[in-house]
């Protein structure tokens, strides 16, 4: 199958292929202009609901048709973190669809995106990208495998700018060069990040990437942004055609002609109150209970802070309404759930009139993107545009309009004393009161027609949109100062202000927190805090909560520091929570006591389930408030009524590196209530090992047939039905055999290993254990390991050093034919591939890669590229000199070789950073000891020394750099060197896995 055999006329049996109907005419005409004018428009103009995100359709559409023109990856960036899910679920529909195919135009799909990435198997894969989720780096893996990428603006921003977000350092480079090459950015709502974007295109247009660097490497890439006021004035703009997309009787064309002239109708409402969290509520539950039709059985409310939203959903539920709250403060896990539980309840789809009324309440989260229907909405006054994209989850087909003949319905709710307040909002300045006295200049009888086609929304004043902040102007010393990733500039910009802009009162930095029982080092080396399971809280709000002072106010959108006297709670915290508070730094897994005062930006504290903080999900700084305020009779503090899930084995699963299980007593809790009085007993430790005997290796065969035998007794009594909470444990039931790879499944069938951890009496501060468990843990080798950390791929294989050479080098050639890279340039990767490794020569490295075994280093005929399986490498006994620097040296030492490179100055840069290192300075140290180093190369012998501190070589390799990057461009350089360090990974992967290690004897 190859993509000859592609073409625009396709697109329509491609689209329903993969999602069963067909596509909306600006879909076709979309996928039209692109392939004909091979570029993308610049700006995409549609209305909310019109089915934006099929652009990722077009997209990878547009990539099998014609992979030399458009890029390879595909980057979704929205800035919020619910829409992302959302996204990611079509990415996803779209990748497994194509996976599947096996005739039509489909298959020819995959066929064409097979070729591109030299793999029929996984021919696109699909990466989510945002905080608080599972490190999802499998992107950067292959530089030339197509992909599908939904992030935010921190995460894709932050790689761009060479300060990649939860990324080591010596990784940086990889993920720059990626996110700035080969690339299509679609921003969508690019209101919501003008700064990025300016940023984005002065990256683009950076004067280091000049016309030079054009006539070098593909220009493949694009900048898409999706939004009725773009961040830029001109530029070929692409916007729905009312004389062609909604003319016809299609059905398709018959559904978007709905969706576009759909009838909504907003009655601005005035409430009495001093603050929105005690006022709001009455209003929402009087018009659930008395104002709503029988028709309108979905019913959102969107607040403009967290505990508006906690306060209206508790106020609904004591009323006997059936209320979900989401919000952005919600740990990721938390957040699946309650999306996984309302699905069907927002699905624009859905049609069920004899459906129970469900009210949703959320706050900013769900505004923009989210694929969100309600009958009827409720809104807390906000900026026009915030508006506008509220109102777009009213309604969203039109069908309830069609079906009743009358408008959709919705409350705008103003609260008298903030509309009257002098003070600025501090979350949306003055847009609330501009928006707001615009609505009611223009609405009749309270009512002002809201819909998507409304010509009373029309010349509201630019002060009614929120805040916008500006990037500063990207000048080549702040780009100079990011490329250098190793080391990093003592002095250097922040990247943040280039991600969101900046103003005269910048938006609170945020830190986690993770709910954990046993908080001791033990615990947390075997099952570490992962993202999946932390809430991301402003400072502020944390420091409150922790001192036991009044809540501070939060939004889901970024807000400078907050007045917490103008929004004081009437009601404060029963107890204050310990002063001292543990933080968590990972890498080491070490716990470290602070106090509340010295918390920073970042930091990832560790509390106890039993303080609270969390109530229906999402972040309660006042789950306390019904406790007994006295200290508990052992001085510890008081607690709430029911305490915080430990989500830290869930988050293991979840991200998708290791399973593990925590025997205590939370797990034996949560299947007594799963599956009552056949739940089996949990394993528990003998009392010798409790004490504190471990017991021996020998010995282990006990524990490990008697948790087998606990997981054998788990499956056989376990009901179809799971509950959401527990599906990590039990696996997904819903899936076939093949897929159901819950962690009882995977701990059953493979290995693992079994440790004992002991847990503190009180849980609130490390005293004498008084509890211990088994925890499970999973034991595997996985080859993803070898894509973060380089030097990991040092042991275990035993690879000849010139079939590793040849290897990485043969690699290299293939993904330089596939990225379309230039002869010469294919040319110098393969060069740069063969020598790379050259100064693991030296003598003090080979006798580490034999375990310093005399014998075994005697018998080895050549030297090795990685130790021998099983042997223990000396950490005093590497070579003080790295061996990246010592390939640079040896390369350098005979002209015939180098004689062989297009351009010299990038072979050796390329052998130079293959870990990441020397960009733009090496580290050389002195060599007490020097060897004298040689090799062969094809008949050419290369030597040197290692007393490299003698020599300007350090000096050389940083002018070096510089050269590069005003000829390549910092974003090319640095994709060049992925191409080859991904070789150099994706070649030792397949040496770990035992295949592919004998390339040099097959050429």
């Amino acid at each position: 199958m190859s993509a000859e055999l592609l073409s625009a006329a396709g697109f329509e049996e491609y689209f329903f292929s993969v999602h069963g109907h067909e596509p909306y005419p600006w879909q076709v005409r979309l996928t039209d202009q692109v392939l004909a004018e091979e570029r993308w428009p610049d700006v995409i103009d549609l209305p909310t609901g019109a089915g934006k995100t099929a652009v990722l359709d077009t997209a990878v559409f547009a990539l099998a048709v014609r992979p030399e023109v458009f890029p390879r990856r595909i980057v979704f960036v929205i800035d919020r973190r619910i829409v992302v899910d959302q996204v990611c679920k079509r990415a996803r529909q779209i990748s497994d669809s194509i996976r599947a195919a096996d005739s039509g135009v489909l298959a020819r799909v995959r066929g064409a995106l097979g070729e591109v990435a030299g793999d029929a198997d996984s021919p696109i894969g699909v990466s989510a990208l945002r905080g608080g989720i599972p490190l999802d780096n499998d992107w950067a893996t292959r530089p030339d495998q197509p992909w599908v990428m939904v992030s935010t603006v921190d995460q894709f921003g932050s790689k761009l700018l060479f300060r990649g977000y939860g990324i080591s350092e010596a990784m940086r480079p990889i993920h720059a060069g990626l996110a700035g090459n080969d690339c299509l950015v679609i921003l969508d709502e690019v209101h919501l990040s003008k700064p990025f974007a300016a940023t984005l295109r002065d990256v683009r247009s950076e004067p280091s990437a000049n016309s030079f660097n054009d006539s070098l490497l593909p220009q493949r890439g694009g900048i898409v942004e999706m939004s009725a006021t773009p961040s830029i004035a001109d530029g070929v703009r692409f916007a729905l055609h009312p004389g062609v997309d909604l003319e016809g009787g299609s059905e398709a064309v018959t559904r978007l002609r709905r969706i576009a002239r759909s009838a909504k109708r907003a009655r601005l409402t005035e409430v009495t109150g001093r603050h929105a969290h005690s006022a709001l509520p009455k209003e929402v539950v009087r018009i659930v209970q008395k104002d709503l039709h029988d028709s309108e059985r979905s019913i959102g409310v969107i607040v403009n802070r967290v505990r508006t939203a906690r306060e209206v959903q508790r106020a609904l539920s004591e009323a006997g309404v059936t209320a979900h709250l989401l919000t952005g403060r919600m740990r990721p896990l938390d957040r699946q759930r309650r999306l996984r539980k309302i699905e069907t309840l927002v699905d624009p789809d859905r049609h069920d009139p004899d459906a129970e009324r469900t009210v949703v309440v959320a706050t900013q989260a769900i505004e923009v993107g989210a694929d969100f229907s309600f009958d009827a909405l409720v809104t807390e006054a906000c900026p026009f545009d915030s508006l506008r994209q509220r109102v777009g989850r009213l309604d969203r087909r039109g069908t309830l309009a069609e079906r009743t003949g009358e408008p959709a319905r919705c409350w705008v709710l103003g609260l008298k004393a903030e509309l009257a307040s002098k003070r600025p909002d501090p979350v949306y300045g003055e847009a609330v009161r501009v928006t707001w006295n615009g609505l009611a200049d223009r609405a009749g009888d309270c009512q002002i027609d809201i819909g998507p086609a409304s010509k009373q929304l029309d010349g509201f004043p630019q002060e009614a949109g929120a805040p916008a902040r500006t990037a500063p102007l990207l000048l080549p010393t702040h780009m100079d100062a990011w490329t250098q990733t190793s080391p990093e500039p003592l002095v250097q910009p922040g990247i943040t202000d280039f991600l969101h802009g900046f103003d005269d009162n910048p938006p609170e930095p945020e830190m986690a927190l993770v709910w954990r029982r046993d908080r001791s080092t033990e615990a947390l080396r075997l099952v570490p805090p992962r993202p999946a399971e932390q809430l991301q809280v402003p400072l502020s709000a944390a420091k409150a909560w922790l001192r036991g002072a009044d809540e501070t106010p939060v939004a889901d959108v970024a807000s400078a520091v907050v007045d917490a006297g103008r929004d004081r709670a009437d009601d404060t915290l029963t107890a204050p929570v310990s002063r001292s508070v543990l933080r968590y730094i990972g890498g080491n897994d070490i716990v470290q006591e602070i106090d509340v005062e010295d918390i920073g930006p970042g930091d990832v504290l560790l509390v106890h389930p039993r303080i609270g903080g969390l109530s229906e999900g999402t972040w309660n700084p006042l789950h306390t408030e019904k406790t007994d305020t006295r200290p508990s009779a052992g001085g510890g503090l008081a607690v709430p009524d029911s305490e915080v899930d430990d989500l830290g084995d869930e988050a293991q699963w979840a991200y998708q590196r290791r399973r593990t299980i925590r025997l205590d007593g939370q797990l034996e809790d949560q299947l007594k209530e799963w599956l009552g009085d056949d739940a089996p007993t949990m394993l528990r430790p003998t009392s010798d090992e409790a004490a504190g005997d471990s017991f021996a290796e020998e010995n282990l065969s006990s524990p490990k047939e008697s948790a087998r035998r606990w997981i054998d007794d788990v499956l056989a009594h376990a009901p179809v039905a799971v509950p959401l909470h527990l599906q990590w444990l039990a696996g997904d039931p819903d899936a076939d055999d093949e897929t159901r790879l819950g962690t009882l499944h995977v701990l059953k069938s493979g290995e693992f290993d079994i440790e004992l951890v002991s847990v503190p009496v009180d849980g609130l501060s490390p005293c004498q254990p008084s509890e211990s468990y088994y925890v499970l843990a999973e034991r595997s080798v996985e080859s993803t390991t070898l894509t973060n950390d380089d030097d990991a791929s040092l042991t275990g294989t035993g690879v000849p050093l010139a079939a590793h050479l040849s290897g990485v080098g043969h690699r290299a050639e293939e993904f330089a034919a596939r990225l379309g890279l230039s002869s010469a340039l294919a040319s110098d990767l393969t060069l740069a591939g063969e020598l790379h490794d050259l100064g693991k020569v030296d003598a003090r490295f080979q006798a580490q890669m034999v375990g310093h075994d005399a014998v075994r280093l005697a018998m080895q005929v050549a030297p090795l590229a990685k130790s021998l399986r099983g042997v223990r490498t000396r950490r005093d006994a590497w070579p003080p000199v790295r061996h990246e620097v010592a390939s640079v040296a040896l390369a350098q030492s005979a002209d015939d070789v180098l004689s062989r490179a297009h351009d010299p100055d990038l072979v050796l840069h390329l052998v130079a950073t293959h870990h990441g290192r020397g960009r733009p300075l090496p580290r050389i140290v002195r060599d007490d000891c020097p060897q004298s180093l040689r090799y062969d190369v094809g008949g050419v012998v290369l030597s040197t020394r290692t007393d490299f501190s003698e020599t300007p070589l350090a000096l050389d390799m940083a002018d070096r750099f510089w050269r590069l990057c005003a000829k390549y461009g910092h974003h090319g350089l640095a994709w060049l060197e992925a191409i080859l360090r991904l070789a150099d990974h994706r070649q030792s992967e397949a040496e770990a896995l035992g295949i592919d290690t004998t390339v040099s004897e097959a050429r």
